[in-house]
């Protein structure tokens, strides 16, 4: 069996388990489906980034069966699965994972993906996905630039809604304008922020998005940010 992980770079193996040996050691994120685009192997950092439930077993469950956002993409993952095999050619997919808890963290990944041949015929494919890092002027502006993300995040203070309101208040949008994004009333929208002041312990605006800042709360985003098309092949 063979796989590329790039042009002129061909992985060769006569089982599986010499694969799966390097990718249970590795950092990224490897997943291997079969020709019907079930899954017969995922690496712990893919469980993981997917958020998936403690003892979830994804061995032989097709994407529509998975409990993630990418789910409803079945169909297009599974047209894109379809066309490496039969092209069998590299091709890469854009995807955002979100993972955590209450901190709901949105990561997007690059994956490339690539037929597994065996005696010259597709029996499935391979897909190894590195982080990326997405960068604003707002951090630029806030933060020198550091390519890794701190994994020791604080344990959010905010309930559900109130971080929906301190994200649009990160944006330095007022209790009006934060009023219409959330199709909630004015009185609703202050009470949240001076909920959220108190929880802070500042008493203004932009003491709240430097406590944010400082304690790894700009990097959060809330369920409504969550991408409603996880799953982008890219041509």
């Amino acid at each position: 069996m063979e796989f590329s992980l790039k042009p002129g770079i061909i992985v060769r193996s006569k089982n599986f388990g010499a694969f799966i040996s390097h990718m249970e050691n590795s950092n990224d994120l490897w997943a291997i489906k079969d020709h019907e685009s079930r899954f017969v192997y995922a690496n712990s950092p893919f469980l993981y980034y997917n958020n998936f439930p403690k003892f979830f077993s994804i061995e032989g469950r097709l994407d529509s069966e998975c409990p993630a956002p990418w789910a409803e993409a079945a169909d297009i993952i599974q047209a894109n699965d379809i066309t490496i095999m039969k092209q069998q050619k590299n091709a890469n997919v854009l995807t955002n994972f979100i993972y955590g808890k209450k901190e709901k963290i949105i990561q997007p990944f690059l994956f490339d993906v690539t037929p597994l041949i065996k005696d010259g015929k597709s029996i499935g494919i391979i897909g190894r996905a590195k982080k990326l890092d997405l960068y604003s002027m707002y951090n630029c502006d806030q933060e020198p630039y550091s390519p890794s993300v701190p994994s020791d995040y604080h344990s959010l203070i905010f309930t559900d809604r109130e971080f929906d309101v301190v994200y649009f208040a990160m944006q330095s949008l007022n209790v009006n304008d934060i009023s219409k994004k959330l199709s909630t009333p004015i009185e609703t929208i202050d009470n949240y922020m001076q909920s959220i002041y108190q929880k802070a312990c500042v008493n203004s605006l932009t003491q709240l998005i430097e406590f944010c800042n400082e304690n790894g709360y700009h990097k959060f985003a809330p369920n409504r940010c969550f991408n409603s098309n996880p799953y982008i092949p890219l041509t």
